[in-house]
Order: C-alpha cells, then structure tokens, then sequence
C-alpha cells in the first residue's frame, strides 16, 4: 500500500528509506502539516516515487516535494517463544551494549505496542545470552 507525504526537497529520492520521527513544533502551524505529518512516528518508509507537487517550507532548505512511499516492516528481535505466535507485544531487549553488532536491531526505534509477525528469520547470538529471533513485525 503507498502513501502520499512531503519530504525535503534534497531527500526526496527514489530508494531513499527514511523514520519518520514526528511532527516538529516549528511546523504546527502551517496549511500543509497535515500532508507532512501522516506517517506513524517511529515507522520506516521508502520513497517509491518523486512528484512534481513542490512547496515552499521553512524547515526544509529549497522546500518539500510530494512523494510516494510505502511503509516497511519492521525489522526486530523478539524472544524465542514469542516468534512462535502471530501477534506480539513488542518490547525491546532489556541491553545497553551499543558495540554489539545487533544492538540496531534489537533497538529498532518503535513504539511498544502489539503487531503482527509476517516473518520469521534466524536466531540472533546475543552476547547476554538471550534466546533471540530476526523478525519482521507489522501493525
């Protein structure tokens, strides 16, 4: 499913894949927030395809063009027995190690919530020896 959004002129690439981390205060105020601001914070999205539509915005040096997105799964680790159901409460790892080569995805940036599992991958070695699996979550 795609989405419609505006992105900063200089970003707005085909490919580019982006997290969409909320709306700023500077932005409350203008006609085109709600355009801007119809992601769901937290989310990743890539740019499928760049529009003509461009508009003047103070946040963004050289304004903000219309673009397509999709959003993408997110990529995560959830405990062993929980990759066995459909649906998850999502809560990351309980780890502060920022060197370990999986800290990114055991810390994916997303709201604690419930979601949906659409895949299932391998096992994550987890140096704190947490029985971990690669998963994709969707809401």
């Amino acid at each position: 499913m795609t989405f419609v959004t505006l992105i900063g002129k200089k970003l707005a690439k085909e490919g580019n894949e982006f997290v969409y981390l909320g709306i700023t205060k500077q932005c409350r105020g203008c006609k085109l927030k709600m355009v801007c601001s119809n992601l769901k914070e937290g989310r990743r999205y890539r740019i499928i395809k760049v529009r003509d539509a461009h508009h003047d915005c103070g946040l963004y040096e050289g304004g903000v063009v219309a673009v397509e997105i999709e959003k993408l799964p997110i990529l995560t680790t959830i405990s062993r027995e929980s990759a066995e159901g459909t649906k998850v409460t999502y809560k990351e790892v309980d780890c502060d190690n920022t060197g370990c080569e999986n800290y990114r995805l055991c810390h994916p940036g997303v709201k604690e919530t419930k979601y949906n599992i659409i895949e299932v991958f391998e096992d994550v070695k987890c140096p704190l020896g947490y029985e971990l699996k690669k998963v994709a979550l969707d809401d």
